[in-house]
């Protein structure tokens, strides 16, 4: 994973142009960096622990650095007007449809500033919000390890846990959740009982 960041963050700097990326890229980017940060704490030689906690600062930066280029980029095709023509994450599509929302009230708010009602962007994005609502999927999972509150893909906080807890999350998160050995998921584990 850190090969690809490290190749798509020289590839963005170069060009003015976003590249595709997979709709999940942030996801497995995430959970890669919980890993290492992870590993870099468990670490108990002082040398490799500093050679590791300096590494993955590196990574954070080139990470960080990608996030604002893109960023950028996304801006630019809005303020353009151009149409997102490559495969984006799925963050950067709701950034890119939430701000392409706003800079439209926002001109309409300049050449017809009485067609505009100052509710014009709380609609927009409540409206937004409710098609991603009815668009997420949830799950129902039993907490294992004690954790902190977690912003959901639904933008919803949900937490903190405590073990034996049982919550429904989206998807996304849960699938987060159990991969890291925080919590399993309900239906598996009922199916696992039963053979």
């Amino acid at each position: 994973m850190i090969d690809k960041i490290f190749d798509l963050w020289k590839r963005e700097r170069e060009g003015t142009k976003i590249l595709p990326m997979s709709i999940d890229f942030y996801s497995v980017m995430r959970d890669d960096l919980k890993k290492r940060t992870k590993k870099a704490k468990e670490q108990i030689n002082p040398l490799i622990k500093t050679v590791l906690e300096a590494h993955l600062g590196r990574i954070k930066f080139v990470v960080n650095d990608l996030i604002k280029i893109r960023s950028m980029k996304i801006i630019q095709l809005v303020i353009r007007g151009d149409e997102v023509k490559v495969n984006l994450a799925r963050e950067e599509i709701n950034f890119y449809q939430r701000l392409k929302a706003i800079y439209g009230v926002y001109r309409k708010e300049i050449f017809s500033p009485k067609d505009v009602a100052y509710t014009d962007i709380g609609k927009i994005l409540d409206e937004e919000s409710d098609e991603v609502g009815d668009s997420i999927e949830y799950v129902a999972i039993r907490i294992v390890k004690k954790t902190k509150e977690i912003t959901g893909l639904d933008g919803n906080i949900y937490g903190p846990f405590e073990p034996e807890d049982v919550c429904l999350l989206p998807k996304e998160n849960a699938i987060g959740l159990v991969r890291r050995d925080i919590a399993e998921d309900i239906a598996l584990a009922e199916i696992k009982r039963t053979l």
